[in-house]
This record gives C-alpha cells, sequence and structure tokens, in this order.
C-alpha cells in the first residue's frame, strides 16, 4: 500500500513505570501488536511480548515500542510504549518470571498454536501456584470457539499441573475477537495498520472480580455464545455471501462485489434476516444489530486496503451450507419462528453454484449435482427435507439464476 502524508502522532500518555501494571502477551504478530497489545497499553500494562521469531524480539527490544497507523484517520501515528519481547525458545526461565509478576496473560498465537505454548505456561503458574501468589487472568484472544477452554485443557493434558492448581493460580475467561490489521509503511516509518472497528468481548463471570474490567476497550458479557452466534450469522454469513453472489456477478475480489449496489442489497437483506432471528432468539433490539452490521461488515469489509480473494473466502462451500452454519444455520432459526428467510435460502441457491477447481469441496459439490442431480445436493447437504417449504425456495431460486441474465462486471 502507498504511503500516505507525513502523519501526526498520538503521544502516550505519561504513566508511572514503578506502579504499572505488568501483562504477558504470547504471540508478537500483527494481531498481537495491532489489536490485543493496543488495548493493554491503554488500560496502563507495561507489556512483556513472549515469541518464537528472534528477529521480532529483538526489534521491539531495540526501541521498546512500535507504531500503529489508523486507517480511518488517514493513518494517524499512535506510537505503543513500554513494551519489551523474550524468545519462547530462548528465555523461557525469564518468561515464567514475567508471568510471576504479571496481573494478565493472553495470547494470539492461533488456536492450533495453543498446545505448543502450554508447557511454558503451565509451568508458570505452577510456581504462582507454590509461592501463593494471587490470581491472575488468563485469556486465549484466538479466532476459535472457547480458545480459552481449550488453552486450559491443553496445559491440563501436559502433565505439569493439576486441575485443581489451574484454579488456584489463575481464572479463564473465553473471548470472541475480531479485528482487520496490515503491516504498512508510512512516512518512511514501519508498523501496522489497524482498522477502527474490532471486537473484543469477554466471559465476564468468570473473571476474578466481576465488576472490574482488567482490559479496557473490551465488552464484557455474560453469554459468550450470543456474540458467537451473531459473529457466525451476521458477519460470517455476509462474507460467504459476498463472495456466492459475487461469482455469479463476474467478481473475483469480494470488496469489489459488496460495492455493487446491488449485491450490497441482497447481502445486507439476508444478514438482516439472520438478525431478526437473533432478536428473537436473544432479545437483541434491531437497532443493534443494524449499527453492528453496518460497522462489523460494511465498514470492516470496506476497510481500505482490504482485499478478500472470492476464491478464498467462499471455499468449502458444503461446510458452509451444512444445517448449522453461516447459511442454513440461522435459514432455519428463522423458520422455526415464522420469519422470512428468502435471502438467505437464496444465498444457499448461490452457493450451490459456487465453482472453484482448487477447492476439494468446490469440486465434490458441482460432482455430486451433476450425477445426482440439484434436488439431491440440497436435501444431502442442507438438511432440507424435499417435502419442506425451504428445500422447495432453495431449489426455485436455483433454478430462477438459470432463468436471469447476470451481467458480469465490465
Amino acid at each position: 500500500m502507498a504511503a500516505a502524508r507525513q502523519n501526526s502522532v498520538l503521544q502516550p500518555p505519561q504513566k508511572e513505570e514503578a506502579v504499572m501494571k505488568k501483562a504477558v502477551h504470547f504471540g508478537a504478530g500483527k494481531i498481537g501488536r495491532g489489536f490485543i497489545a493496543e488495548l493493554l497499553f491503554d488500560s496502563g500494562y507495561e507489556i512483556i511480548f513472549a515469541d518464537v521469531v528472534q528477529e521480532m524480539v529483538e526489534q521491539i527490544n531495540q526501541t521498546h515500542s512500535y507504531r500503529l497507523f489508523r486507517i480511518e484517520q488517514d493513518y494517524e501515528e499512535k506510537l505503543i510504549t513500554n513494551v519489551s519481547a523474550l524468545s519462547s525458545i530462548h528465555q523461557q526461565s525469564e518468561i515464567i518470571e514475567a508471568i510471576l509478576e504479571a496481573e494478565v496473560v493472553t495470547t494470539s498465537v492461533m488456536a492450533t498454536n495453543l498446545p505448543k505454548i502450554a508447557p511454558l505456561l503451565a509451568r508458570a503458574l505452577r510456581r504462582r501456584c507454590e509461592s501463593g501468589k494471587e490470581k491472575l487472568t488468563v485469556m486465549a484472544c484466538e479466532n476459535a470457539i472457547m480458545g480459552t477452554d481449550i488453552l486450559k485443557k491443553a496445559m491440563a493434558d501436559t502433565g505439569l499441573i493439576t486441575e485443581e492448581m489451574l484454579d488456584a493460580a489463575g481464572v479463564y475467561p473465553n473471548t470472541a475477537v475480531d479485528r482487520i490489521v496490515f503491516d504498512g509503511i508510512h512516512g518512511g516509518k514501519e508498523g501496522i495498520e489497524i482498522g477502527e472497528a474490532y471486537e473484543l468481548a469477554i466471559e465476564r463471570n468468570k473473571l476474578i472480580d466481576p465488576s472490574k474490567k482488567p482490559i479496557a476497550g473490551a465488552e464484557y458479557v455474560d453469554n459468550l455464545e450470543m456474540l458467537l452466534q451473531r459473529k457466525i450469522y451476521m458477519i460470517n454469513c455476509g462474507h460467504a455471501l459476498c463472495g456466492y453472489i459475487g461469482q455469479q456477478h463476474g467478481y473475483e475480489i469480494v470488496q469489489d462485489a459488496l460495492r455493487d449496489p446491488i449485491i450490497q442489497a441482497e447481502v445486507t437483506a439476508a444478514v438482516m434476516e439472520s438478525a431478526a432471528a437473533l432478536e428473537r432468539k436473544y432479545g437483541y433490539t434491531h437497532e443493534e444489530l443494524e449499527r453492528y452490521m453496518n460497522i462489523m461488515m460494511l465498514k470492516r469489509f470496506l476497510t481500505p486496503g482490504l482485499s478478500d480473494p472470492i476464491a478464498r473466502v467462499s471455499r468449502e462451500p458444503i461446510r458452509k451450507i451444512s444445517p448449522n452454519d453461516r447459511i442454513m444455520g440461522p435459514a432455519c432459526q428463522c423458520e422455526k419462528y415464522g420469519l422470512e428467510n428468502r435471502h438467505l435460502l437464496k444465498g444457499a441457491a448461490y452457493a450451490l453454484r459456487f465453482h472453484n477447481e482448487a477447492d476439494e469441496q468446490a469440486v465434490k459439490l458441482q460432482a455430486f449435482i451433476k450425477e445426482q442431480g440439484v434436488e439431491a445436493a440440497i436435501t444431502k447437504y442442507t438438511g432440507a427435507p424435499t417435502d419442506s417449504r425451504i428445500f422447495r425456495v432453495i431449489l426455485e431460486e436455483y433454478n430462477r439464476l438459470d432463468e436471469e441474465k447476470i451481467c458480469s462486471k465490465q
């Protein structure tokens, strides 16, 4: 991305280092530095990163700071200070000592890597337990459902610490996370570009003191499931539908498709059908879900610099039209509550037409339709019985796409 004009710099507030709280964060990648650590910094923590990449450790320790560029503010610079880094390969003893003094431990290493950091964290928490330290807050901030539960189980599975010691050493709230971040260079300076819209939801009832908020800027919730389902039924649903509808209109990039007013209208109509089901199931208001869609889907998906290939976003269509996933899940909820769901079901019809020779599921789906017919595919992959209204609407919309003249982008 081209560099923006010389940026103004947001100066960090003055902090008394001697009394600063400490946080240890595993993972100094873009999400770690550009999302979780920014909120820790804003919450008044000194931050110690633990990372496997020696070059990143050395880079952070050169200046004990790094830069963020706020995309929607013309890449205005924000300086994050009071940071240091340790190698999780070569400096494990130092990381354990840091955790002994920390109030918060967070991660952004990808869910598949949580078992890799579990032994080191288990050893540190055992030390805290044996030395009588107060409980600390441990949170896995990963793109995974109940990621902290995964981390806690991985620590118990190491055999280095018992469940009782884990509970004596800390608390383990689950989280839901979402933010757009990029590498960027502006004004000749390297840093991380961050989108304004983000989501960090934390389970309130698992905190040490549910009345206190360990991280400023997070949302504290009593029912994380409703937040996770909101994300799947609205954001993940909208993302997938942009791809499926966009491909049929000749687009290759999700953002280009979403800028098409016809496609945007179809996608938002489907997403608001999902929202209606969430309103009925969880008690959300229409206004808050509409605001959520506008910020976390439309504004976020159209963040400058973001370019999502439809071939990637729409891959694995069999999984994405399964009965409990992002399209048919809300469609079935709408059916249960007697709500409109035609746009969602039309989205399923678009998904049934998705072609991508590099995607195993897309190839399998099209081969099945060619051999067995679309009627059999609807029942097999969406779970809709042949005598159901859902089946009839999907089939009707699928056949209608043959009759419509789909105009390719110019």
